[in-house]
């Protein structure tokens, strides 16, 4: 019975400084405490009687108090430091107003004669709004524009940048004279682009204006399109907006007319003077 040679299986060890959490992360109070605890049984197991009960309680509860004090201290530290999913993320709410589509070909106006008609190029002109709900003051490492159609078929855009000086966007202004008489003016306001090269700050806000050419779309899917803006911060952390079809179309975005120079006044040429016949 006891010759076979088998080994009893061994229990596993357990580490009382992983249980009561001892170990070299532990403040000094905790030690302290721990050596009030066995001073007090070594001392009441010494002497013994009412008087060695007596201490050893004593230590038992002062030792327990350092104890335990010790340890929210350290749970207090550990938690007074946040960790990478406690920080608050990094949020820009991107707002897309409105899209102006002009419909051109070979780089002139082109009216629409039918919803499916082909071979058009279109200027896209988005008003785009930042909003940095943030405390944090935060770069824009880039931006990106897509356009989808009713079907679900991306179209690649080609963005135009620094033109947007040649162009007007019509208005309607409502306004009222001295006396009192309400009337709609015609106007042609300039529109800025959206600049993306100084951060933005904390709770501040940022509009303009975006242009984009795209190609290979009829009037009628153009119309009916899926826009979307994508920010990347400084944190490389990506923020969407998206504008609801219909689009504006052609839109009320035209090209600027340089104002014409004054006519310079002509200055008459002298002619050579006819010798005047004389009479003798």
């Amino acid at each position: 019975m006891f010759g076979t040679g088998r080994q009893l299986p061994s229990r596993p060890r357990c580490r009382l400084s992983i249980v009561c959490g001892w170990g070299p992360t532990m403040s000094k109070p905790g030690w302290f405490g721990l050596a009030v605890l066995g001073a007090g049984a070594a001392v009441g197991f010494g002497l013994g009687g009412p008087l060695g009960l007596a201490m050893a309680c004593g230590c038992l509860i002062v030792g327990l108090v350092l104890f335990v004090a010790s340890e929210a201290l350290g749970r207090g530290q550990k938690s007074a430091t946040p960790t990478d999913a406690e920080k608050p993320a990094t949020h820009i709410l991107v707002l897309l107003k409105e899209v102006h589509a002009r419909p051109q070909r070979a780089g002139k106006f082109q009216e629409i004669d039918d919803p499916n008609q082909t071979g058009l190029q279109f200027e896209l002109f988005v008003h785009c709004w930042l909003v940095n709900d943030t405390d944090e003051r935060l770069g824009i490492a880039g931006l990106r524009m897509s356009l989808t159609k009713p079907g679900g078929t991306p179209v690649v855009l080609e963005r135009i940048g620094g033109d947007l000086e040649s162009w007007r966007l019509g208005r309607l202004r409502d306004e009222v004279d001295s006396w009192g008489v309400r009337y709609l003016q015609a106007a042609q306001e300039s529109i800025s682009e959206l600049h993306t090269e100084e951060p933005l700050d904390g709770g501040s806000t940022r509009q303009g204006w975006l242009h984009f050419q795209a190609e290979g779309i009829t009037p009628e899917e153009m119309k009916g399109a899926k826009l979307e803006l994508e920010i990347i911060d400084s944190h490389l952390r990506s923020h969407h907006g998206e504008v609801s079809p219909p689009h504006q179309l052609p839109g009320r975005v035209w090209p600027s007319r340089a104002e014409r120079a004054p006519l310079a006044a002509s200055t008459a040429t002298s002619t050579p003077e006819t010798p005047r016949p004389t009479l003798g």
